[in-house]
C-alpha cells in the first residue's frame, strides 16, 4: 500500500482532500452543537427572566388592589382610584377577580415553555426546534410586566397622561407577541403534524389564547385610562369619551371577525378567548352604570355591545365546529421527513449549505 501510495501521487492528494474534509465537518458539528446548546440558554434565561416578572407584577397587583395590603408602597387602591376618576364606562369592582383568571392562564403557558426547554424531540430542544416563540418574544412579556408595574405606581400617584403610555405598552406588545406566535406556528405546521403533533395544539390553547385573554382585557383598560385623561385633563364631557371608548370596542370586535372569518382564518382559527374577555368587559361597565330609573345612553350603548359580542361568539363557534380545517389536511394523506416537504425545516441548496431566510426562524433548527 504504501508502495502504491509511492507511485500514485493522486492517491495522496485525494487522500490529504478526504482527510481535511473529514476534520472540516467534525469542526462544523462541534461548532454547530455549541452554538445549539448556548441558544438553549438563553432561551431558558428569557422565560425564567419573563417567569420572574411575572411573579413581580402580580405581587405589586395584589398590593395596589388592597388584597395583601399596601405595605407603605401605595397610599391607596385601584378601586379607589377608579372611584376618583369616575365614568360611564369604569368597571365595576366584581370584574378585578378576572384577574385571577389571567393570572393562572399566563402562568400556565410560561410553566410549559420552561418544559420545552427540558423536552427534546427527534431534532433537539422542543423549545427552538423549531423555533415558534425566539428569546426576544419572552423579553415583549417581560416588558410588558415592567409597563405594568411602572403604570401601578404612575396611576395610585395620579399621573394621569404619563401613565397612559405604559399601559398602552402592554395591549400593543401582547398582540405583536400573537402576531409572532400565529406566524411561526403556521411556517412550522408541516415539521410539527408530523414529528411533535402535540405542540400546535398546545401552543393554540395554552399561549396564544392565554394572551389574546390577556391582550383584550388590558386593551379594555388601556381605553377607559384613556377616557379618563380626556375626560379630566381634556375637559371632554363624560358621555362623549364613553361613547368613544364603547365605539372603538365595537369596532374592535368587527375587525377581528373578519380577521379570524375570512383574512387570517388560517392563523387564528382557535383563538376562542376574545368574545368572553369582551362580555365579561362590557358587562362590568353595564353593571356598574345600570340604574333601573335613569339609564345613561352610554349604558344602553354597552348593553348593546353585549349582545354584539355574543352573536359574534355564537356565530364563531358554530363556523369553527361545522366548518372543517383544510389547513393541515394534506399533511395526513401522504406523511414523509424528506427535505423539500418540510421547507421551514430544512433547506439544503447546491453548496450543500443552509439556505437561512428572514423571519422568526431559529438558524440552529436548519443545522440539525
Amino acid at each position: 500500500m504504501i508502495a502504491f501510495q509511492e507511485g500514485c501521487p493522486q492517491m495522496d492528494s485525494l487522500t490529504e482532500i478526504m482527510y481535511r474534509s473529514h476534520v472540516s465537518i467534525i469542526a462544523q458539528k462541534q461548532s454547530s452543537m455549541e452554538g445549539d446548546h448556548h441558544h438553549v440558554v438563553l432561551h431558558g434565561v428569557c422565560i425564567i427572566l419573563a417567569m420572574a416578572s411575572q411573579m413581580i407584577s402580580e405581587t405589586f397587583h395584589l398590593l395596589a388592589s388592597g388584597t395583601c395590603g399596601g405595605g407603605g408602597l401605595f397610599r391607596t387602591t385601584l378601586h379607589n382610584v377608579s372611584e376618583t376618576f369616575d365614568l360611564e364606562v369604569t368597571m365595576d369592582s366584581w370584574a378585578d377577580s378576572t384577574w385571577i383568571l389571567l393570572r393562572l392562564w399566563n402562568t400556565a403557558w410560561l410553566l410549559h415553555a420552561i418544559f420545552t426547554v427540558y423536552q427534546r424531540n427527534v431534532s433537539g430542544p422542543v423549545s427552538c426546534n423549531p423555533e415558534i416563540h425566539p428569546p426576544f418574544f419572552y423579553l415583549m412579556w417581560t416588558m410588558i410586566n415592567v409597563a405594568k408595574i411602572t403604570w401601578l405606581f404612575l396611576w395610585n400617584k395620579h399621573y394621569l397622561l404619563l401613565s397612559l403610555f405604559f399601559i398602552w405598552i402592554i395591549p400593543v406588545n401582547s398582540f405583536h407577541m400573537l402576531f409572532v406566535s400565529y406566524r411561526n406556528l403556521y411556517r412550522h405546521r408541516a415539521w410539527l403534524a408530523i414529528n411533535n403533533p402535540k405542540v400546535p395544539w398546545l401552543t393554540r390553547y395554552l399561549t396564544q389564547n392565554g394572551i389574546a385573554l390577556f391582550g383584550w382585557w388590558t386593551l379594555q383598560e388601556a381605553l377607559v385610562c384613556s377616557a379618563v385623561v380626556l375626560r379630566y385633563q381634556g375637559g371632554l364631557s363624560d358621555s362623549l369619551v364613553s361613547s368613544l371608548v364603547l365605539t372603538l370596542l365595537l369596532l374592535g370586535m368587527l375587525i377581528w371577525f373578519v380577521f379570524e372569518s375570512v383574512i387570517f382564518s388560517k392563523y387564528i382559527r382557535y383563538t376562542f378567548t376574545v368574545y368572553p374577555v369582551l362580555i365579561v368587559g362590557l358587562g362590568a361597565m353595564f353593571s356598574r352604570g345600570y340604574r333601573v330609573h335613569d339609564l345613561p345612553t352610554s349604558t344602553i350603548y354597552c348593553g348593546f355591545l353585549m349582545l354584539v359580542a355574543t352573536l359574534l361568539n355564537v356565530v364563531r363557534l358554530i363556523t369553527t365546529c361545522f366548518c372543517p380545517d383544510y389547513t393541515f389536511k394534506y399533511l395526513t394523506k401522504t406523511p414523509n421527513n424528506k427535505p423539500d416537504f418540510c421547507k421551514t425545516v430544512f433547506q439544503p441548496n447546491e453548496k450543500n449549505t443552509v439556505a437561512l431566510q428572514p423571519g422568526f426562524i431559529n438558524p440552529n433548527f436548519y443545522n440539525n
